[in-house]
């Protein structure tokens, strides 16, 4: 019995009510299915392929032959890095990856970016200050799609290093500025204003990063000073405002100094660890973000296909996530996954450095190999969907084995039982890892 005969039968629940039956009317209920089976066998073909045409026009339908027709719910594809098959099953069908799809935002994203780059909002300050305390308005300048109340933080964090205990003032934000995943300009500045509401309400200050803030208003507007864009200050009680490539400062004649010039930056963490942690929590604001920045699924869709030599019915998105109804085939997904690990390498960089390492990064795959042989020498992306397109469980990575090095592995499913699937899904992994002599040498995390 091979991998795929075991992984079958463990993905089959055991229906307990036929145990009650006596011989003789299990005889006579066999009989009745037989006949029933073969009366409707058309309407049954029929049936599913109506489904596959509801769900997308670009759907590979299954083989409807005698055997293949009823393994149609499961698609495996297991091979080593040289491209040798292990395990194959419907590897040309194509079906919903879930957020399996996040892998091929990651790609396509990290083609775009490169592991480095990072998104920057500029804070501009316009007022004076003296004995520590800022008076005047605050701009913030930028359009980083992730910026967060974790960034507003560091804005205040930076104030505060430089000496700053105290801002009275208002907040505005840039026609682009986008806060918390809200659309830019008002929606964001209307969000932003809620984290000052309360205290606005009781005219009292907010303490963010040991800054005690109090802001009468945020608003969207354009900063009109025509300050130079590159100035120094040396500010009184030891303030220095200054970019690193200047050496002039400007020194205050005055107890106080009125300003108005880009201050400082905050920058959003690298894109690869942007893309970790999307990847390993299955973010799905996070891989939505990623595609519109991209041009939408089409467009992500369009660079796959066009890098994999793949067509649209073997990858067909609606979403960067894997929301909605989606269509890949497992052989789309191995040489996405392929594409995505010598993309990495292209920058020095291993699957390891983008997807969650199994029991050992937080997320999705944490808790599931936490006790499993796999931990460690897997990485992977999981997918759910629970109701959505009949239910969808898949699992798709690498494992390190002693025997055949490292595995790339992909296991689509449909159906709403996703415990029983999953179970499924980590018992054939784990008989995988034992049919290649083991666990081999584990991954950093």
């Amino acid at each position: 019995m091979n991998l795929l005969q075991m992984f079958g039968q463990r993905s089959c629940l055991r229906v307990s009510g036929l145990r009650k039956l006596t011989a003789r009317r299990l005889s006579g209920f066999l009989a009745a299915v037989a006949a029933v089976v073969i009366t409707l066998t058309e309407g049954v073909v029929d049936a599913f392929a109506a489904e596959a045409n509801y769900m997308s026009k670009n759907s590979v339908v299954a083989e409807t032959d005698g055997t293949r027709f009823f393994r149609a719910s499961e698609g495996v594809l297991v091979e080593d890095l040289a491209g040798e098959v292990f395990e194959e099953q419907n590897a040309n069908v194509a079906y919903n990856p879930a957020s399996g799809v996040k892998v091929l935002t990651a790609y396509a994203t990290l083609k775009h970016f490169g592991p480095n780059f990072q998104f920057e909002t500029s804070v501009l300050l316009d007022g004076n200050i003296a004995g520590g305390t800022f008076c005047g308005d605050i701009f913030l300048y930028g359009s980083d799609p992730f910026f967060d109340r974790e960034s507003l933080k560091e804005v205040f964090q930076e104030l505060k290093n430089r000496g700053v205990d105290k801002v009275d003032g208002a907040l505005f934000v840039s026609g682009d500025f986008k806060y918390s995943g809200n659309a830019s300009g008002s929606r964001s500045a209307g969000a932003l204003k809620k984290v000052f509401a309360r205290h606005l309400r009781r005219a009292k200050t907010v303490s963010i990063s040991g800054v005690s803030v109090r802001v009468a208003s945020v608003k969207v507007k354009e900063h009109s000073s025509s300050a130079p864009e590159k100035l120094s200050f040396l500010i009184p009680d030891k303030l220095s405002w200054s970019w690193p490539e200047e050496s002039s400062t400007l020194s205050p004649t005055s107890p106080s100094s009125s300003f108005s010039a880009p201050s400082f930056k905050v920058q959003s963490p690298t894109v690869l660890a942007l893309l970790k942690d999307m990847l390993s929590r299955s973010d799905n604001d996070m891989a939505a973000t990623f595609g519109n920045l991209l041009g939408g699924p089409q467009a992500i869709a369009k660079i796959c296909r066009a890098d994999f030599a793949l067509t649209p019915e073997m990858l067909s998105i609606q979403t960067s996530s894997g929301l909605g109804i989606n269509r890949v085939s497992p052989k789309a997904m191995m040489a996405a996954l392929r594409g995505f690990k010598r993309l990495l390498g292209d920058f020095n960089l291993e699957l390891e450095d983008a997807l969650p390492v199994a029991g050992i990064d937080r997320g999705t795959i944490f808790n599931r190999f936490a006790e499993s042989k796999l931990k460690g020498v897997l990485v992977g992306k999981t997918g759910t969907l629970k109701e959505t397109d009949r239910g969808a469980c898949v699992l798709v990575g690498e494992m390190r084995t002693l025997s055949r090095g490292e595995v790339l592995f992909v296991v689509f499913q449909r159906g709403r039982n996703t415990t029983q699937l999953r179970l499924s899904q980590n018992n054939f992994l784990e008989d995988l890892l034992l049919d290649s002599g083991g666990p081999g040498f584990k991954y950093a995390g």
